[in-house]
C-alpha cells in the first residue's frame, strides 16, 4: 500500500482530536495588588480554564469584600466584553440550554486551599436576565503575580 494514500487520512484522524473550543482571550482589564511584582495575564486563563465546571453553594459577599481580600493577599479582578467558556454543567445549572456561557468578569484571591489543590473564584456571566455570579473551584493554585516591573 502506498503511504501518501494513508496521509489524508492520518491528517482527518488529528483534525478530529483537535479541540475547537475558543481560547481564553487576555482580559480586556485586569484590577490587581500585586505589590511591586506585576499580574501574569497568562494565569488569570490558566485558572479560569481549570475550573471545575461545577455551581457551588455560595453567596457573593460583594465587590468591596473581595476587593479588601485582593488587596490584603493578592489577587485579581478581570475583565472581559464577552469571553465564550465552555462550562456545560454549569449552563445547565443556570437554565442555558448551550454549553457556551459569555464570561465577563473573574474574580480570583491568592486564597488556596493547598491540600485539597483548589481555590474559589467567583464567575459572572452575562445571561438573559442579567449578569450572573455564580462560585465555582479552580484547580490551578498558582499565584495570579509574578516577580517584575509592574506595567504604568
Amino acid at each position: 500500500m502506498n503511504p501518501s494514500r494513508l496521509l489524508p487520512l492520518a491528517l482527518l484522524a488529528l483534525t478530529a482530536c483537535v479541540s475547537t473550543a475558543p481560547r481564553i482571550a487576555i482580559p480586556s482589564a485586569a484590577e490587581a495588588n500585586c505589590e511591586s511584582r506585576s499580574v501574569k495575564q497568562t494565569a488569570i486563563g490558566s485558572i479560569v480554564a481549570s475550573t471545575d465546571d461545577t455551581v457551588r453553594q455560595g453567596t457573593y459577599p460583594g465587590d468591596a469584600v473581595l476587593k479588601k481580600l485582593v488587596k490584603g493577599g493578592g489577587g485579581v479582578f478581570a475583565y472581559w466584553k464577552a469571553q465564550p467558556l465552555l462550562v456545560p454543567r454549569t449552563a445547565k445549572a443556570l437554565g442555558s440550554t448551550d454549553q457556551y456561557l459569555t464570561l465577563t468578569r473573574v474574580v480570583i484571591t491568592n486564597q488556596v486551599n493547598v491540600p485539597e489543590h483548589w481555590r474559589p473564584i467567583w464567575l459572572t456571566f452575562a445571561m438573559p436576565k442579567g449578569p450572573v455570579i455564580v462560585l465555582e473551584r479552580a484547580y490551578d493554585i498558582q499565584d495570579v503575580c509574578i516577580e517584575g516591573r509592574r506595567d504604568v
